[in-house]
């Protein structure tokens, strides 16, 4: 089913879609990253992985988390024992698509970019590339099952501090 056709004939689920986007991105930029694991079902993966990576079926990933636990972990090690320089952060989402839904799985896919500011430099592309998510319609709430950030390139000129 093409995005279009779903869009027209599911009006309201798929402004829900966008709204839980826009949430996301906007929790994470604006640094609520204590917030973050709360858009994740209980089992649930997170990965970031290089176009190469993922093209190859390799394991190989920049980052992974699987449970909501390990997202916790994530937050807890960004707020308590990373150390880093003021930066500020900016998430960029387009083409949202609905690729698939079956067995109660929302899967969409999406162009992602990131931009980040660092207070003494100019601001840089941190990652551009594609999230491929499973959604789940948990009670009232749109939960991610599954969200895998496919970066472009395996070379990040910075580190990856927070999630995408």
């Amino acid at each position: 089913m093409s995005t279009y056709s779903y869009a027209n004939s599911h009006r309201r689920e798929f402004n829900a879609i966008q709204d839980f986007y826009s949430n996301y991105m906007e929790t994470l930029d604006d640094e609520r990253i204590n917030e973050w694991p709360d858009f994740f079902t209980e089992k649930c993966l997170y990965k970031i992985i290089s176009r190469e990576n993922y093209d190859e079926n390799s394991s190989l990933c920049l980052i992974q988390a699987e449970g909501k636990g390990m997202l916790d972990d994530r937050v807890l090690g960004i707020l308590k024992t990373q150390k880093f320089g003021p930066q500020r952060s900016r998430r960029f989402n387009s083409g949202l698509k609905i690729s698939q839904i079956s067995n109660g799985l929302i899967h969409t896919r999406q162009n992602v970019l990131v931009i980040q500011s660092l207070l003494d430099r100019t601001s840089s592309i941190l990652l551009c590339g594609s999230a491929y998510d499973q959604l789940f319609w948990e009670g009232e709430n749109l939960l991610l099952k599954q969200r895998i950030v496919v970066a472009d390139t395996d070379v990040i000129d910075h580190a990856l501090i927070f999630p995408i």
